[in-house]
């Protein structure tokens, strides 16, 4: 039978153990945040897919200089480069949310923007080839959705607790 328990430079008895030492769910340490990593890629992707819209996305013609996706005329370039700098400020603003929208916007925004770079890339202007810029934002748009769906997958996972 244990009558005295040394804690914190003290000698308690049983009786009095449990009110030295608190609760045990409020001293336990937090979690660590397994979705800010996710979070953090889908960010990363966004912002690879608008600095990809700043080159060429033609190697000839009028998306073959600088800012390549933002032409004046409809193209799969231009919804890219829209899709993309309408997502980047969201996922910038709400990355460390847990609100399920969040990750929604970083899935489907990531996925526009990879979708519609592909669509670039197989269909170019009429005697033009696509460049390196279709490509780089079709890499960043994916890398967003799968932050999206790491930072979803991870977040929902239950806490061990203690």
């Amino acid at each position: 039978m244990i009558c005295a328990v040394p804690v914190r430079g003290r000698v308690l008895g049983p009786e009095c153990l449990a009110a030295e030492l608190g609760d045990p769910a409020i001293t336990a340490p937090p979690e660590p945040d397994r979705a800010v990593a996710g979070s953090w890629a889908a960010v990363a992707g966004a912002a690879l897919a608008l600095l990809a819209t700043a080159g060429p996305w033609t190697r000839t013609g009028a998306g073959d200089r600088l800012l390549g996706a933002w032409v004046p005329s409809f193209r799969w370039s231009m919804v890219a480069a829209v899709v993309a700098a309408a997502v980047l400020p969201g996922l910038w603003w709400y990355r460390r949310s847990r609100s399920p929208s969040v990750t929604m916007l970083a899935i489907v925004g990531g996925t526009g923007v990879a979708v519609t770079s592909a669509l670039a890339i197989a269909f170019p202007p009429t005697f033009q080839v696509a460049s390196w810029g279709p490509w780089v934002a079709a890499g960043g748009g994916a890398m967003a959705a799968a932050g999206g769906i790491v930072s979803l997958v991870m977040g929902a996972r239950p806490g061990q607790g203690v």
